[in-house]
């Protein structure tokens, strides 16, 4: 099983070091932010994907969705496609869809299928994925993703600490947006620090944690690092382009 992380910046990253949220875990991609696509293409895992998680509807972990849902009809896309995410993407998609943003609806082409809610429990090829509400300035789900071997939860964005800390993982794909040094400011803006999804990771009986969407503080890289690994030792601040086998 292998995990490949498209893109690790948050909504404030300058440069393209870090491109925005979005992580392929499995067939199961987490998030969909600008590039996603070409990423996706990069490593060879376009066709790959059942399901696009959307944790919540601001722009940096949806505007790769429209290029990603055009790429689908232009591959001769077949196999059928799960998009979930809170409740607003289907009015944005049928925006979408009356202008021929994606020249016509996927649905037409091959069996497609939109989940809009905070309570989700659905099937996706080998994945039981269900939602968490999390604490962030919009409505935020938090994903746990279960088969018979593995469970993984991504976090999306929230404050900590939040109801993930109730679950157990084997894996957390969490975000830090700020080191402990701007604690305020992630309150703030509905974030987290390097400690706080640590402490998360911890608590969830995790096996590792991998942090993304981390923020342009300079030095706060290195800060979240630091801080995280104090706490919860099996962690990993990913770049853009890491892969992992599990």
């Amino acid at each position: 099983m292998r995990v490949d992380f498209l893109g690790t910046g948050a909504g404030n990253f300058r440069g393209s070091r870090r491109g925005p949220c979005s992580t392929l875990f499995d067939s199961i991609l987490l998030d969909c932010g600008a590039g996603a696509t070409g990423r996706l293409y990069d490593v060879g895992r376009f066709g790959e994907v059942d399901g696009v998680l959307l944790s919540h509807l601001h722009s940096d972990h949806i505007a790769g969705l429209f290029d990603f849902l055009l790429h689908t009809l232009i591959s001769g896309r077949t196999r059928p496609l799960t998009v979930v995410s809170p409740p607003g993407l289907g009015e944005i998609l049928r925006a979408v869809f009356a202008v021929k943003g994606t020249v016509v609806e996927p649905a037409e082409i091959y069996p497609f299928r939109l989940v809009e809610s905070e309570d989700v429990d659905v099937t996706i090829g080998g994945w039981r994925v269900r939602s968490l509400r999390l604490d962030h300035t919009v409505a935020n789900n938090g994903y746990l993703l279960s088969s018979q071997d593995v469970t993984a939860f991504y976090s999306g964005d929230t404050r900590e600490p939040s109801s993930a800390r109730s679950v157990q993982a084997d894996y957390v794909i969490h975000e830090a947006t700020f080191p402990e040094t701007y604690a305020s400011l992630a309150r703030e803006f509905g974030h987290s620090t390097g400690a706080q999804a640590a402490e998360t990771a911890g608590a969830m009986r995790a096996r590792r944690l991998w942090i993304n969407h981390l923020g342009d503080h300079p030095g706060s890289e290195t800060e979240i690092a630091a801080e995280a690994r104090r706490v919860f030792p099996d962690t990993v601040v990913v770049e853009d382009g890491d892969h992992f086998q599990i």
